[in-house]
């Protein structure tokens, strides 16, 4: 059990909790904290698989909400919310100004497995170490057009790696290709770095625990 914090920058940060809930399941939001909060505008967006909002979570303090404790409000402002993240979501924070997150629980030692739709799949590197993108394996990718993509606070693509068979790639292995194709990628993900998956069809995504 533990906690780590990472720092957010002004306008959209597309984070993934690093820890697994205390009782093995799915992340509660009010175990996702936030210093340096400067106003309401500072939220929690849930994305579909096109990156529309599903749901939209402010954060308040005490003093500004009445409720009993700082924290994420409800969609309809009458209380704190009451939801989870299931492992391998990422999510969108939006902060008004620099802010530090915290996430708290305990360090998921197995492997996270992520069933991906058609299409854009929010997901990231639920761990508190760094990963590299090697270490992410995608099974049922079915033509180059499956990859990995990073995004920016603004949700920009800075990069995107495809995935290629060996057989498809020429390459030693099945993975990740760098950028330009010559080779497989050898980039990293920070501890709680949200990336985006793209498949062209349903697929599984494993992102790997750590090895206590």
């Amino acid at each position: 059990v533990g906690y780590q914090q990472k720092e957010t920058v002004t306008g959209f940060n597309f984070v993934i909790p690093t820890f697994a809930a205390v009782d093995g399941g799915a992340v509660h939001i009010q175990d996702i904290k936030i210093a340096g909060a400067t106003d309401w505008g500072d939220n929690i967006q849930v994305l579909d698989e096109g990156g529309a909002t599903l749901a939209l979570y402010v954060y308040a303090t005490a003093e500004e909400s009445g409720f009993e404790s700082d924290g994420w409000l409800s969609e309809d402002y009458s209380g704190l919310a009451d939801i989870t993240f299931q492992p391998g979501q990422s999510i969108l924070i939006d902060t008004a100004d620099s802010a530090t997150i915290t996430f708290a629980g305990k360090v998921s030692t197995e492997d996270t497995v992520v069933e991906t739709v058609s299409g854009f799949n929010f997901v990231g590197n639920n761990t508190p170490v760094e990963l590299n993108i090697q270490d992410i394996k995608i099974a049922g990718a079915t033509d180059w057009g499956d990859n990995i993509q990073v995004l920016d606070e603004g949700g920009a693509t800075l990069a995107l790696y495809v995935y290629a068979s060996a057989a498809e790639s020429g390459f030693e292995s099945d993975g990740w290709l760098s950028e330009d194709y010559s080779g497989l990628a050898d980039v990293t993900f920070d501890a709680g770095q949200g990336i985006l998956i793209d498949t062209a069809d349903t697929a599984s995504v494993t992102i790997p625990g750590v090895d206590l």
